[in-house]
């Protein structure tokens, strides 16, 4: 007669799955959403490209000066029932949802000081013809003269939020994790 097969232990497995997909499909989110920074859009279903940057104090990416934004990208909270990420820099809600800005005596001050920084008031040429060699500095001096209480629209540039990419990438790991565990296990 044979021996009989073994039962598996069904809960311990269950909860060995549990634990390795929090934890990664916590990492390939924050991957995921860290992508939008290289690729210069959000993936929900395609590719949605984000609208360039004008100014010409912006790096070299749209969103991407110093990768302080991409890199504010974290877990806050990783449970049983969700996984919420969170970017805490000042600025990251008006660039992923886009809003408006309410110009103030401050913000004329700062662009004053960039113009200023940029090499402002020195000019080539002379009267009514000179001009300003400097494009950082002309576009500083632009900002500094909207007046107080004028509003300056920021573009919608959505770099985190519910993707179906990405959710069906979080299916496909939680399919390839629940056949390795059952073969591991069997």
């Amino acid at each position: 007669m044979s021996q009989p097969t073994p039962v598996p232990n069904f809960l311990q497995m269950g909860k060995q799955l549990k634990r390795i997909i929090r934890v990664r499909a916590a990492a390939e989110s924050v991957k995921f959403f860290k992508d939008s920074f290289l690729k210069g859009g959000f993936t929900d279903g395609s590719l949605d490209p984000w609208p360039a940057s004008r100014g010409p104090l912006t790096g070299k990416r749209t969103l991407y000066k110093k990768g302080i934004l991409m890199r504010s990208i974290h877990v806050s909270s990783n449970t049983d029932r969700r996984i919420v990420f969170t970017s805490d820099t000042d600025y990251s809600d008006i660039h992923n949802n886009g809003g408006k800005i309410i110009v103030t005596p401050a913000m004329k001050r700062y662009f004053w000081s960039q113009y200023y920084r940029w090499g402002g008031g020195k000019t080539k040429g002379k009267g009514k013809k000179a001009v300003s060699g400097n494009a950082r500095a002309e576009w500083c001096k632009r900002m500094a003269l909207k007046k107080v209480g004028s509003v300056i629209v920021i573009p919608k540039r959505r770099f985190m939020g519910e993707s179906k990419t990405l959710m069906a990438q979080l299916n496909r790991i939680f399919a390839d994790e629940t056949v390795r565990i059952f073969q591991n296990n069997s």
